[in-house]
């Protein structure tokens, strides 16, 4: 099986035959269950249906691929944040919501659950390429003002600090999601962190 991250561009001029962004949530998935590395341009094609040099011309070699389906994640996410912003929920029902949304999501994948895409594989490529740290850093600035404004609308008295909680939780979720812990044990987790957050509120 070839794994070269480069593949011979076809000529131009071809309309595509295929669908951009189910093909971005195939090459998603894959890389969400195998990681960047382990990876090859044959295991893209095959979960996309779309042949190697098709793949090429629509999107690149293989990091530029994995990139773009990281910032189609990343924008996925930043809506589910601003739909939850926009709900303005108080405190405990936000992070409930939270939480259990981002446990159910943790807990899809292709060979089971699988976690987060940016947490559990950008991070192990992120210490030797610096597009990937790049495209991480973002995701993660991105989820820590998100957080802290959900946190600051409902009424938080350290926004930026318990931000930093719930983020940190939400990247143990992912991983733990990965390694097989059970839904009633991260849910367990999150109703734990909630607790932690809602005793340092101000009395009503």
């Amino acid at each position: 099986m070839r794994d070269s991250t480069k593949i011979a561009p076809r000529p131009r001029g071809r309309p595509r035959k295929f669908d951009e962004a189910a093909v971005l949530r195939a090459a998603f998935e894959r890389f969400r269950a195998q990681g960047f590395a382990s990876t090859s341009l044959d295991d893209l094609a095959e979960a996309t249906g779309v042949n190697r040099p098709s793949l090429y011309a629509a999107f690149g070699d293989k990091k530029a691929l994995y990139l773009l389906a990281a910032a189609r994640i990343r924008e996925s996410v930043e809506a589910r944040f601003d739909m939850l912003i926009a709900a303005d929920l108080p405190m405990e029902q936000m992070l409930k919501a939270l939480f259990l949304n981002t446990i159910e999501g943790y807990l899809t994948g292709e060979n089971g659950p699988a976690g987060c895409i940016m947490i559990n594989t950008a991070t192990t490529e992120a210490v030797t390429d610096p597009d990937i740290r790049a495209a991480l850093q973002s995701f993660l600035a991105m989820e820590d003002a998100k957080i802290e404004t959900l946190l600051r609308q409902a009424g938080s008295p350290a926004p930026a600090a318990h931000a930093r909680i719930v983020a940190a939780l939400l990247h143990s979720l992912s991983v733990r999601a990965r390694a097989g812990e059970p839904r009633d044990a991260l849910i367990t987790l999150a109703k734990d962190t909630t607790a932690l957050i809602l005793g340092a509120l101000p009395p009503a």
